[in-house]
C-alpha cells in the first residue's frame, strides 16, 4: 500500500468522509494544526520515556487523533475515525487537570517558559493547542463544525499543557521561572 495519493500534486486533499478539498481549505487547516500538535506532543513524551508524565501525554495523543478524525470529515457517518467528542470526553480531561492542580502550588504570576527542555515542548504544545482551538472555532463559525463539547475540549488543551508543563517541572525538581 503506497500513502502517495498524488491528489495533492492538484492542490487538493481528500477528507476521511470522502469529499475533496483544497489544501488551503479552513478544515485542512484545522486538522493540520492538530497533527502539529500531536507530533510536538510526541517530542516531548521523548525527552522522558521513564516518566508517568510521558504515559499521559501519550494518552493525549491517542485522544487527539480521535479528534483529529472528528475535524477530518464533513458527515461523521461516512468514516469509521469519526467518533464526536463528548461530555464525558471533556470530563475526564477536566478530572485529569484537577488531579495535576492537586499536586501543585501554583504562583499567582506569569511563568517564563525555558526551564528544562521537557517543560519548554510542552509550552509550545500549548502554544499550538491555542492556535487549534482558534482555528477550530473559525471553522464553528463558518458553520463547518457543529459539536459544541469538540470546541469545550479543544478550550482545556492548552491549560492541560501547561500543567503538564509544570508536573515536569516538579518532577525534575526544576524551579517555576516566575516573572518578576
Amino acid at each position: 500500500m503506497s500513502i502517495t495519493t498524488k491528489i495533492g500534486d492538484k492542490k487538493m486533499s481528500r477528507l476521511l468522509s470522502g469529499e475533496e478539498i483544497s489544501k488551503d481549505d479552513l478544515r485542512l487547516e484545522t486538522y493540520g494544526t492538530l497533527d502539529e500538535l500531536v507530533a510536538q506532543l510526541g517530542f516531548a513524551r521523548s525527552l522522558i520515556p521513564d516518566s508517568p508524565v510521558a504515559a499521559e501525554i501519550r494518552d493525549l495523543q491517542l485522544e487527539l487523533f480521535r479528534v483529529g478524525g472528528e475535524l477530518a470529515c464533513t458527515d461523521p457517518a461516512k468514516s469509521k475515525w469519526a467518533e464526536p467528542t463528548t461530555k464525558e470526553h471533556v470530563e475526564k480531561l477536566e478530572a485529569k487537570m484537577k488531579a495535576i492542580e492537586s499536586q501543585l502550588k501554583l504562583p499567582p504570576a506569569f511563568l517564563v517558559p525555558g526551564t528544562c527542555p521537557t517543560s519548554s515542548a510542552l509550552e509550545v504544545a500549548r502554544t499550538i493547542s491555542r492556535r487549534l482551538e482558534r482555528r477550530a472555532v473559525s471553522l464553528a463559525r463558518a458553520g463547518e463544525y457543529h459539536n459544541e463539547h469538540g470546541l469545550i475540549f479543544l478550550n482545556r488543551l492548552s491549560d492541560y499543557c501547561f500543567l503538564l508543563s509544570r508536573r515536569v517541572e516538579q518532577e525534575m525538581g526544576v524551579s517555576m521561572d516566575v516573572k518578576g
